[in-house]
Formats: C-alpha cells, structure tokens, sequence
C-alpha cells in the first residue's frame, strides 16, 4: 500500500472558516527571527531538498517504480542541484559520522515524525540532542502528519474547536511548540514544519497549522498539479500569513512513475510567480535519491534553478 493512501481524504472547503493567525512571525519578519539563519534576497538561498537515503523508496522493490541507481547521499545530491538547505527525512538516530555530511550545509531541517506516533518521542528526544552539535538545524518537521477521518471536538480558553484528526492532538502540538522555543541551554529558536497536501485543505487543519511557524505545500499526483493554482489559493485564504516553502516532486509518487515534463514546468512557474509575489518563502525538491538517475524533471529542474538564482521578489517576504 502507499504509504500516504491513508492520508488521502475528501477535502471539506467552506470560506466561512477561521483564518490562520500570525500567531509567531508574519512572512514578512520570517527572515530575521531569533535562531534562524536569515535568508539572502535572491531566490538561491530559498530553495531546499526533500533528503532521503538511497534505497529508502527507490529501487526494484520500491513500490513507487523507482529506478535503482548508484546510492547518492543527501548532502552530494544538494550539491548537485546547486540547492544550499536539507530537509533530512529518515527515521532512526544515525550516529556523528553520518552526520558529519551536513556540517557545511547552510540549513539543515529534521524528521520528527513520520506518520508513526509510536516512534515520536524517541525522534523527538534523538533529534533534539543535536540542537547544540548542529548550529545550522534549524527546523523539525512533522511529515505525514494529518490522518483523515471525523474531525475532532476539542475544548480550549476560547471555546470549542473542530480539530483534523492528526499524528498528534492539539495538546500535544502545542506542547511540542512550548520545547522548540529558546530555553537556558539553547537560546536559538527552532522552526516547527507541517507537511500539508493539496488534498487535505479542510477548514479543520487550521488550528493545528496555526501551532507550527511553517508548512511545506505538497501535490501529491501529478495530475493533480494542474490544480495547484486553485488548490494553494484556497490555502491562502485559511492560512494568509502562513510562512510556507511550496514542494515540488520530480517524480510522481501517486501516479508511480516519471511526472510529466510539463507538469514539472508549470509548478516550477508557478513557484516562480509566488516567490515574486511574496506568497511563499521558497521551494522543496523531492527528493535527493533521483539526483543521479539522468531523470528529465531532475535535470530540467537543475538548470532552472541555475537560470532563476538571481530571482528577487518584489515585495518583502
């Protein structure tokens, strides 16, 4: 079974609906925060990859249709794409000498949570011994998070509220974000990250979204991409002053197989357009293993990146 089947659910739209609060920093302040590496201007420095291991999807008994090729780790396929930050995405507590890959990486981001809520705690505690070690870990990120199903009635100081059932409750994610502010033995603040996908825009999501200060924007098929513009709209008016990197997937895992050089093109314009507008702080590339497979998305990505670093937005983000 896929491994996001599970996640898919019927998308309850209505505008009539609690707005996103900018309960943390507005995208406009979201480069000067206290802990965080601050952007450059230029589109160059906003782009990030979705990292995996070598062999974690891919391969002949992948069930994505993956091909097989060479292992490439996360910080080589980084440098090839010219992309200077890393979402690491694994599960277990590597030890330093895999860790050592990351020590010239501008911003490192870390799993949290990958759909297990079994194994949260001990990701939690694993990757928050490393805030100290890894100066350039910025974030942690909460994938697969939203679950589906009935929402959730939930009571807080200003009432009832409806709740997406999720990997954690509401209490927990809020506790989550009380660890991740600046302690005595950790000054620097850390970014809690939510993936989000297209086909999870329910007004139900945004309580959770309001406990986190960035979601990454995912479409998940590739058919599905030639409704990003009308589906990341619907996003903005939940969640106006959201800070989000928009994801964008050179494979396509709903469809298993190579996504459509032209759906590869029109979600890198449409990225494009974002930026310039100031409506997302930057991009995710899924994912490291396909850097080395002479893939057509990948390498069509590649050079776009090259040709549009110097891409300023013209409004602050």
């Amino acid at each position: 079974m896929n491994r996001r089947n599970f996640l898919q659910t019927t998308a309850g739209f209505g505008l009539g609906l609690t707005l996103c609060s900018n309960l943390f920093v507005s995208r406009a302040e979201a480069t000067t925060g206290a802990g965080r590496i601050p952007y450059a201007a230029k589109f160059s420095d906003r782009h990030w990859m979705w990292g995996h291991d070598s062999g974690q999807y891919d391969g002949p008994n992948g069930v994505y249709n993956i091909p097989l090729s060479p292992k490439i780790t996360m910080a080589e396929a980084i440098r090839y794409m010219n992309i200077p930050n890393v979402c690491v995405i694994r599960p277990g507590h590597p030890g330093e000498e895999y860790r050592s890959q990351f020590r010239d990486v501008k911003r490192i981001a870390w799993t949290i949570a990958m759909g297990s809520h079994d194994s949260y705690v001990s990701q939690k505690n694993y990757v928050f011994s490393l805030f100290n070690e890894m100066p350039n870990l910025t974030g942690v990120y909460l994938d697969d998070f939203f679950r589906g199903g009935e929402d959730l009635k939930v009571q807080t100081e200003a009432g009832e509220i409806a709740t997406c059932p999720a990997l954690l409750s509401y209490d927990e994610i809020r506790a989550l974000h009380e660890e991740l502010k600046p302690q005595a033995d950790r000054p620097n603040a850390v970014d809690l990250a939510i993936v989000l996908y297209s086909h999870q825009l329910r007004p139900s999501i945004v309580p959770m979204l309001n406990q986190a200060e960035l979601t990454s924007f995912w479409t998940w098929t590739g058919k599905d991409v030639m409704k990003l513009r009308e589906n990341f709209r619907t996003f903005r008016e939940m969640c106006p002053n959201k800070r989000t990197l928009l994801g964008l997937y050179m494979w396509d895992f709903g469809g298993r197989q190579p996504i459509d050089l032209e759906f590869m093109k029109y979600q890198l314009d449409f990225a494009l357009e974002l930026f310039r507008k100031g409506e997302i702080e930057g991009t995710i590339f899924h994912c490291t293993p396909l850097c080395n497979k002479g893939l057509e998305a990948v390498e069509y990505s590649k050079k776009w990146i090259e040709e549009t670093k110097d891409e300023t937005p013209n409004q602050k983000i």
